[in-house]
């Protein structure tokens, strides 16, 4: 997988995806098995915005009983089986436990209820799983066993648990970098650091970007018949390219997971209600994260402590202190107004069809887990309006042969990173490639040894080292300020 530039001028594509998290990666490598010719482009590194801020948990939607909307439960079930089933050297089963006090509605009684009806409407969850990937029965514990799993619980009220699966992804960065191989190795034109600065427009319809190098500077058009706009929070400046956006901007909430660099209490997650929110203790990669914090884009970033405080007041058995945040996933997505106005459901707009505007397509999805179904359903789309018959998708059933991490020592992953992955600063290796500083900053070794590879691959001078080195520890140095929890 190479940086393309010559290879995204050099044609006029049957679709141009701007945008390369997990819905512009996935919608690219459908399309392109499917025959289309495509380019795909990212304004910053693949994977770098909202697909990076996640509990890396992929969810088969049992929250959707909640607001009794079956076919999205369904689906999510259905795509976790499909994570599960291409990608299974990095999405593997996750047991979860919800303590239950009372008999209401979030009692013991209703959990069980629920766990039984999931089961019931995804009773074809493992089909075609093998055993070790098997998403079990969910089930309710009694008092006794909950507190045999969780010592720490607080026992006024205890009425059990609820017990049951989901998965989880060891890396969302490794896991969305796989879609992208796939892409261009079914021959997409994939280009990172390039930011679509304008459209083009021919007879009438979108026809292309215009796409400028963030690094070096140049400014190629990329010329297209359909224009797939990805571009998850900057979807709207995208659509602004075309001229003043109609009814507005829609709204966007900065989402937020800590990391703590404590080893998990359990082999679990455990979930528990704040005073405003549910929020889930996961244990990842050797550490623990805690999510999720919502809060209107527009207004300042609150301390990311406060927020720690919030979750050692819902897990106080974890016992969380100020010294163990290491590090704060960050992304935007899309809302609906106030700090609880998340939204649940993916923007997906034809302009064709509702602004008399041919060549665009824009989608806004709202959950990693169904990026690829929501992908198939635009690649659907984009096949009628080029009047194509499309072959049927078939990423359900393909492997991702680039879902793991990468092997070997790490000077030779690293040259690998570079060569065949993109990586271009520090902060691509280090953060999406390499996973050395996604639970936290890395260790000071491993770092010299990543940087001083990439600048001999690079060329980079000891100035362009220094710029990258400090860009990269500023992820880390907005943690420099702990307080008491």
């Amino acid at each position: 997988m190479r940086r393309d530039w010559g290879g995204l001028a050099g044609r006029e594509h049957d679709l141009l995806v701007v945008g390369g998290g997990i819905y512009g990666a996935t919608a690219a490598w459908d399309a392109a098995q499917r025959g289309l010719t495509v380019a795909l482009v990212e304004r910053e590194d693949f994977g770098s915005g909202a697909s990076w801020n996640s509990l890396k948990t992929i969810h088969g939607g049992m929250r959707y009983l909640q607001q009794a909307d079956l076919r999205r439960l369904r689906d999510s079930a259905a795509e976790r089986r499909v994570l599960l089933s291409i990608a299974p050297e990095l999405v593997r089963p996750l047991p979860f436990l919800v303590p239950t006090h009372g008999h209401g509605t979030a009692g013991r009684e209703a959990l069980a209820a629920g766990l039984a009806l999931s089961d019931l409407l995804t009773r074809d969850r493992n089909r075609g799983l093998p055993p070790e990937q098997h998403i079990p029965r969910g089930r309710t514990v009694s008092p006794a066993e909950a507190l045999r799993l969780l010592p720490g619980l607080r026992r006024e009220g205890l009425t059990g648990a609820a017990l049951y699966h989901d998965a989880q992804a060891a890396s969302t960065e490794r896991l969305t970098l796989a879609f992208v191989h796939a892409a261009a190795d079914a021959g997409a034109a994939c280009a990172n650091h390039a930011e679509a600065v304008s459209l083009l427009r021919a007879k009438g319809r979108i026809a292309g970007a215009a796409v400028r190098d963030r690094l070096f500077g140049r400014t190629v058009e990329v010329r297209a018949r359909m224009v797939l706009n990805c571009a998850g929070p900057g979807c709207d400046d995208v659509l602004a390219l075309c001229g003043p956006l109609r009814g507005g901007r829609a709204p966007l909430l900065r989402a937020r997971n800590l990391v703590l660099r404590r080893p998990p209490s359990l082999p679990l997650a455990v979930g528990a209600r704040s005073a405003s929110r549910f929020l889930f203790l996961v244990p990842w990669q050797g550490s623990t994260m805690v999510g999720t914090s919502y809060e209107p884009e527009e207004h300042p970033p609150s301390d990311p402590l406060a927020f720690l405080r919030e979750a050692a007041t819902a897990f106080p058995w974890a016992e969380l202190a100020a010294e163990d945040l290491v590090l704060v996933h960050e992304g935007l997505v899309p809302g609906r107004g106030g700090a609880s106005g998340l939204a649940t459901r993916t923007r997906l707009v034809d302009h064709e069809a509702e602004d008399a505007l041919p060549g665009l397509v824009s989608v806004q999805g709202v959950k990693y887990t169904t990026a690829r179904l929501v992908a198939q359903r635009v690649v659907d789309l984009v096949g009628r309006r080029l009047r194509r018959e499309l072959p049927a998708c078939r990423t359900a059933q393909t492997p991702l042969q680039a879902a793991r991490r990468l092997a070997g020592p790490l000077e030779s992953a690293t040259r690998t990173a570079v060569r065949e992955e993109m990586a271009l600063t520090l902060a691509d290796a280090v953060l999406r490639r390499l996973d050395l500083g996604t639970a936290g900053p890395p260790d000071p070794a491993e770092l010299a040894c990543v940087a001083a590879t990439m600048a001999a691959e690079l060329r980079w001078d000891r100035p362009r080292l220094e710029q990258e080195e400090a860009a990269l520890a500023a992820v880390y140095g907005a943690l420099a300020r702990p307080g008491p929890v």
